[in-house]
């Protein structure tokens, strides 16, 4: 972890809790963080999944701000929408998984900056497992409420929404920490298999992301960590990373992400930066705490110094302020062998089980037989 003087600016703020609006989305104005950047007036800002939860603090604050907001939805009905248009927004009808993209196109026509905050996960079927290798014509393909057709084909379709506008300066797009870990780690491995490769279809989506820097356009990636619904907790810390560093995922709030989110739309030092949030109960020093494995003591905890990337403190946006360019080259990644692996694994104990099973429950038959 980087000590001296960025240090002691992460850490500057009284710790106390500040946000822009509270978890029901109402504004609140008695608080304002320090260093939150100044939007020109010129700007317009389409939040795509502006009404999940993420999404409605982004509105809000943006609205409090003044900023001229504009909300992409599949249902402009929805109660959530009709609070959204009371704060000001602009509600207008559009869906990433349609081929048509003629109202993501209207949607994205005229805005500055774009905000996608939506996401799917949809827990796997037993037949996912035959096309984990050949996607062509699997549930990847035809079920529109599929990772892929959300994660990775939405994003790309709103991507290059923003090429074709011509008017866009930054697409930020907040994903999960776990779409920056390597393929065979324990945690993506298990996440893919249960969510229908999530992991890997959100890597493809951050991927799509990047690639607008060809195009003229900045891109910032946000990876939050667990999130937690309530205000940061008195005495806990957030931890920021950027170029795609391991940091610990604990524990983050929403009001947090939503603050992180704001400075990657609008922060010069956010540019195209892959940015890392989550959250700790108490202040670490720079050292932490994560599950590691080896022959001799199998699964155990061990010591960890963060690295140098890694910030921690109470002020988001003084943090933020410390981010980097991206350094590194994001790969799709082989994920489907190491799935696979653990599906064969899982498969192979249960019909071990099921035999050991079978076999006591024949010999305690055979005894109740010869007993009559």
């Amino acid at each position: 972890m980087r000590h001296g003087s960025s240090r002691t600016a992460a850490s500057s703020t009284d710790g106390a809790y500040v946000s822009g609006a509270d978890s029901s989305g109402t504004p609140d104005t008695k608080k304002t963080p320090n260093g939150r950047p100044t939007p020109g007036t010129d700007e317009r800002v389409l939040v795509v999944g502006g009404a999940g939860r993420v999404g409605t603090r982004m509105v809000t604050t943006l609205r409090s701000m003044g900023v001229e907001t504009r909300v992409m939805t599949r249902d402009p009905s929805s109660e959530a929408s009709a609070k959204l248009a009371q704060l000001g927004a602009e509600i207008v009808p559009g869906d990433v998984t349609d081929i048509d993209t003629t109202s993501l196109d209207a949607a994205v026509n005229g805005c500055t900056r774009v905000i996608a905050c939506f996401g799917a996960q949809r827990i796997s079927q037993p037949k996912d497992v035959l096309f984990l290798f050949n996607e062509d014509g699997g549930p990847s393909v035809t079920d529109q409420t599929h990772p892929a057709a959300v994660n990775h084909r939405g994003v790309e379709r709103l991507a290059e929404a923003c090429i074709k506008a011509g008017t866009i300066k930054r697409f930020v797009r907040v994903t999960g920490m776990s779409a920056g870990y390597p393929p065979f780690d324990f945690i993506a491995v298990a996440l893919n298999a249960v969510l229908s490769m999530t992991i890997r279809f959100q890597r493809l989506g951050e991927i799509a992301t990047r690639n607008l820097a060809n195009h003229g356009i900045e891109y910032a990636i946000v990876r939050p960590g667990n999130l937690l619904e309530e205000p940061r907790p008195n005495g806990s810390v957030v931890i920021i990373g950027h170029n795609s560093t391991r940091q610990p995922s604990g524990k983050v709030s929403r009001d947090d992400v939503a603050e992180c989110v704001l400075g990657a739309a609008f922060s010069d030092s956010a540019k195209n930066a892959t940015i890392g949030i989550s959250g700790k109960s108490f202040t670490t020093g720079g050292v932490t705490t994560e599950m590691s494995w080896d022959p001799a003591r199998g699964m155990h905890y061990r010591a960890v110094e963060l690295a140098d990337e890694v910030f921690e403190g109470t002020d988001v946006h003084a943090m933020l302020g410390e981010i980097k360019e991206d350094t590194d080259t994001l790969a799709p990644g082989k994920y489907q062998p190491w799935v696979f692996l653990l599906v064969a694994l899982l498969a192979g104990v249960f019909t071990v089980i099921s035999a050991v099973v079978i076999a006591v429950a024949k010999k305690l038959l055979s005894a109740v037989v010869g007993m009559a």
